[in-house]
């Protein structure tokens, strides 16, 4: 499979620190749509030279997910939703404010009701398309077009060669790129709110960590009352939610990623893949159990999507094993992966 070659990959990243720090953004629509684009090519796309045609609507969805989070008030002294653009109110801000007003903060429950979500969704989209989609790659008057070509008008667009790939490959180190650029432009025009806090980026892209005790009893019905890692009875004080793939190395919450885990499991492994024993054991539960599981997670109003979680695994493995880097086994344990990690995930049937 051919893939990009070095120079490629480095090309890809000046162009990329190019839009961060010569475009003059006068919203933060450009950050979402960069982070988007990232996160849609780890889902989607391949590590290979092949070219990836997104949908403007998936970028809306994405979009729509990010600022979510970011439409609650700040818990400052004045308790205000962050200013995202110079001038009036941006309209995604707008939108999502009102939606999650709605449904009183739950993106499940917005994700439900088909008819609003389609309404949301079609009018991001619309944004999305006249605003963002066709000037993120424009440099005074110069345009780069290096990610997709721009042809101004459209309902997708289409990464170029490889450009997939460098996303996927280079997926944690844009990420730090984009939200370290969006938080630096939301502390420039809400310093009046924010004085000297230090937990920007936690607020704005951080987990909804506390939604997440919902889960804890579903997964301890799953694993009989074990820690997923090591095996052995677990009390309810030392039980904590862990990312399968951690938050660290793709930030987002899906229910089959979660995993009831001891604290001392759960720090050892820190930032860690997990060993392949352990993805042996996360492919059997999912092969047994997905079907309830996700029944469970919609009845609490937890995302899941099992499809896009083995595509997030099977990716962040692949980096893993490529790299040669190791994976947690248990305590101080790490280990490489082990020939055929691969085949492990065929064993779960993707509704």
């Amino acid at each position: 499979m051919n893939k990009p070659t070095s120079e490629q990959a480095v090309q890809f990243l000046v162009q990329l620190q190019r839009l961060l720090t010569e475009v003059q953004f006068v919203a933060t629509y450009k950050y979402a749509l960069l982070m988007a684009l990232a996160d849609i090519s780890v889902e989607a796309g391949n590590d290979s030279l092949d070219t990836l045609t997104i949908q403007t609507k998936d970028i809306a969805e994405k979009i729509i997910q990010y600022y979510w989070r970011q439409c609650s008030p700040y818990p400052g002294e004045k308790l205000c939703v962050f200013r995202q653009n110079i001038g009036k109110e941006a309209a995604i801000i707008r939108l999502v404010k009102s939606a999650k007003a709605k449904f009183e903060g739950s993106l499940t429950e917005a994700c439900r009701s088909r008819s609003d979500w389609t309404k949301l969704l079609t009018e991001v989209d619309r944004i999305v398309r006249v605003m963002p989609l066709w000037k993120l790659q424009t440099v005074g008057k110069q345009r780069l077009d290096f990610l997709y070509e721009n042809l101004d008008h459209g309902t997708s667009i289409t990464l170029k060669p490889g450009i997939a790939c460098c996303f996927r490959k280079f997926h944690g180190l844009v990420g730090e790129l984009v939200r370290g650029a969006w938080s630096r432009y939301v502390r420039r025009f809400n310093q009046d709110i924010l004085g000297d806090v230090s937990d920007l980026q936690e607020f704005m892209f951080g987990s909804e960590r506390a939604e997440l005790s919902m889960v804890a009893p579903v997964l301890r019905e799953v694993q009989e009352g074990r820690c997923f890692y090591c095996e052995r009875a677990l009390q309810k004080s030392s039980a904590h939610i862990d990312h399968f793939i951690p938050w660290s190395r793709y930030p987002v919450d899906l229910g089959h990623n979660f995993v009831l885990a001891h604290q001392s499991c759960n720090s050892s492994k820190s930032d860690r893949l997990a060993a392949t024993n352990h993805l042996e054991k996360w492919s059997n539960v999912m092969a047994r159990y997905a079907a309830p599981l996700k029944s469970e997670f919609d009845r609490r109003d937890i995302i899941c999507d099992l499809g896009t979680s083995v595509r997030i695994t099977r990716w962040a493995y692949q980096q893993t094993f490529e790299s040669g880097g190791l994976t947690w086994s248990s305590g101080n344990n790490l280990l490489p992966l082990e020939p055929g990690w691969g085949e492990l995930l065929s064993k779960v049937h993707l509704q």
